[in-house]
């Protein structure tokens, strides 16, 4: 099962920095060295998004000396931020054994995490952990429902997977499946609808009930 992709991702930020800005520009035109000095100071300061890019950089020796570690020192930093593709990217770290021992119980827990935020990569590889049996307990119910939900975010692997694995299920691993799924999906509209209701409530004014003016209003404020 190869996991471990190809390029560096780019992760953008809810508000870009003028920094952040030109480190995404200089990875674009693989201008790797200018993309870590603009990372670098923004990851520090803790901004979550430098962080994982920097530590895509470390992992990838692009711009910098390769160095799982320091790529693993910054994906915990984003992780800790409740990062879903840092927490993904520590689960390749001990999968593939780099800079850490391999420990495939350790891959899956941050692969669930990653999973659970949803991050569809970790989802597909959540379910193919689960069809194997490596670092969790085998579990197809538990496969097909982490094979779903990636596919339905356009995950191909996960697409494939899943197809492969109704052949080899029981009736009652396709029920628990799909309960599981019917809850997923009731959960993220009681979430989605908790979350418009806030956005929709009108600001609480600071102002004071009737309009009237504080006590001292008018006054002359005495001098010191």
């Amino acid at each position: 099962m190869t996991i471990f992709a190809a390029s560096v991702a780019l992760v953008s930020p809810a508000f870009v920095s003028a920094g952040f800005e030109e480190g995404m520009t200089a990875i674009e035109s693989r201008d790797y060295a200018k993309a870590y000095a603009e990372f670098k100071p923004l990851a520090e300061q803790g901004m979550r998004e430098a962080q994982v890019n920097l530590g895509n950089l470390y992992m990838r020796g692009l711009g910098v000396a390769q160095d799982y570690a320091e790529a693993k020192h910054w994906y915990e930093q984003a992780a800790r931020q409740g990062d879903a593709q840092a927490e993904s990217k520590l689960g390749i770290l001990y999968f593939y054994g780099l800079g850490v021992p391999i420990e495939m119980s350790e891959a899956a827990r941050w692969f669930s995490k990653a999973a659970e935020r949803g991050e569809a990569s970790a989802q597909a590889v959540l379910g193919a952990l689960y069809v194997s049996g490596s670092g969790v307990e085998k579990d197809n119910a538990q496969a097909y429902f982490w094979y779903t939900l990636a596919a339905e975010q356009g995950n191909q692997n996960a697409a494939h997977g899943k197809n492969s694995l109704v052949e080899e299920m029981t009736p009652g691993e396709m029920a628990s499946a799909l309960d599981r799924l019917a809850e997923w999906q009731k959960q993220k509209e009681a979430a989605e609808a908790l979350s418009a209701e806030n956005k929709s409530k009108p600001k609480k004014s600071s102002a004071r009930k009737g309009g009237k003016a504080p006590k001292s209003a008018g006054k002359k404020a005495r001098s010191k």
